[in-house]
C-alpha cells in the first residue's frame, strides 16, 4: 500500500494515520519538537513535512537510536498477559476434545450431538474470546509504550520506529479467533440448522408438540444468526487488516542512507 505514492503524498498519508493513532497526550508531548500548536491540522502538516524530508533526503545517523529502541522494546514486553493468553488457549483446545469425541461416537450431525456439543462449543467460544481480549490488550499496551518512547525523542516519528518486532503485531489469541472464529461459526451454524431442520421434520411427521419441536425454531434461528455473524467477522477482519497495514507503513523506519564508497584508483 502507498508503494507508488510520491514522497509528499506518502508523507501526508503517514502523518494522518500517525496523528489519528497517537493519543492527545502523546501529540502534546511531541508537538514542541514539530513547533506545532494545539490544533490537530497543524500537527498533521508539521509531521508530514518532517516525514517528507526523511523520505526525500534520508535520515541522519543517530548514535543511540537502535540501542534505545531495543531497550524500549524489551521494557514493553507484556509477559504476564502473554502467559495468561497461552493458558486460555490451552483451555480452549481442551474444550474442543469432548466435541470431537462426541462427533466420532455419533457418526455425523444429529439433534443429540447438537445438544451435547452446545455447552462445550459455548465454552470454547468464550475462552477463545477471553484469550483474544487478553492478547489484544497486551498488544495495545506494548504499542502504547513504544509510541511513548517515540514521542519522547524529537524527530523519531518522521524517521519511524526501528523495531525488531513491528507494531500492531498479532498474538496467538487474536490470530486464532480471527482465523478459526468464522470457520467455527459456520460449522456451528450449519450443525444447528441441520439439527433444527431434522427436529422440525420429525415434529411435522409425528404431529406432536414435544420439547424437541419447540427447540427446532431456536436451532434454526441460532444457526442463521451464526452464519450472519461469521460474515460480519470476516468484514471486520478485513477492515482491521487495512488499518494495520496503514499504521505499519506510517511507523516504518527510514534508516540512514548508506554512503556509497568511491571507486578506488589504482
Amino acid at each position: 500500500m502507498n508503494a507508488d505514492l510520491l514522497p509528499e503524498e506518502r508523507a501526508s498519508a503517514d502523518a494522518l494515520v500517525m496523528t489519528a493513532w497517537l493519543t492527545a497526550a502523546q501529540r502534546a508531548q511531541y508537538a514542541p519538537s514539530l513547533r506545532a500548536g494545539h490544533h490537530a491540522e497543524e500537527f498533521v502538516q508539521r509531521l508530514a513535512d518532517e516525514r517528507r524530508v526523511v523520505l526525500e533526503e534520508g535520515a541522519d545517523p543517530v548514535a543511540d537510536e537502535l540501542e534505545s529502541a531495543a531497550e524500549a522494546e524489551q521494557r514493553a514486553r507484556q509477559l504476564p498477559l502473554r502467559i495468561v493468553e497461552g493458558l486460555l488457549l490451552v483451555v480452549a483446545a481442551g474444550c474442543v476434545v469432548p466435541i470431537v469425541l462426541q462427533g466420532v461416537r455419533e457418526g455425523g450431525p444429529s439433534a443429540d450431538l447438537a445438544q451435547q456439543a452446545m455447552p462445550w462449543g459455548i465454552a470454547v467460544l468464550l475462552v477463545a474470546i477471553a484469550a483474544a481480549v487478553v492478547g489484544s490488550v497486551a498488544t495495545r499496551r506494548r504499542d502504547r509504550h513504544l509510541l511513548n518512547w517515540a514521542v519522547s525523542r524529537p524527530g523519531q516519528l518522521g524517521r519511524g520506529l526501528p523495531l525488531r518486532r513491528p507494531l500492531q503485531g498479532v498474538s496467538a489469541g487474536p490470530a486464532v479467533l480471527q482465523s478459526l472464529g468464522p470457520a467455527l461459526l459456520v460449522g456451528a451454524g450449519v450443525l444447528a440448522i441441520v439439527a433444527g431442520a431434522a427436529l422440525l421434520l420429525i415434529t411435522l411427521m409425528l404431529g406432536n408438540n414435544s420439547e424437541n419441536g419447540a427447540l427446532a425454531p431456536w436451532l434454526l434461528g441460532g444457526g442463521a444468526a451464526a452464519l450472519v455473524v461469521s460474515v460480519l467477522a470476516v468484514y471486520v477482519r478485513s477492515r482491521r487488516l487495512l488499518r494495520v497495514t496503514r499504521r505499519a507503513r506510517a511507523a516504518a523506519w527510514i534508516g540512514p542512507t548508506a554512503v556509497q564508497e568511491e571507486p578506488r584508483t589504482i
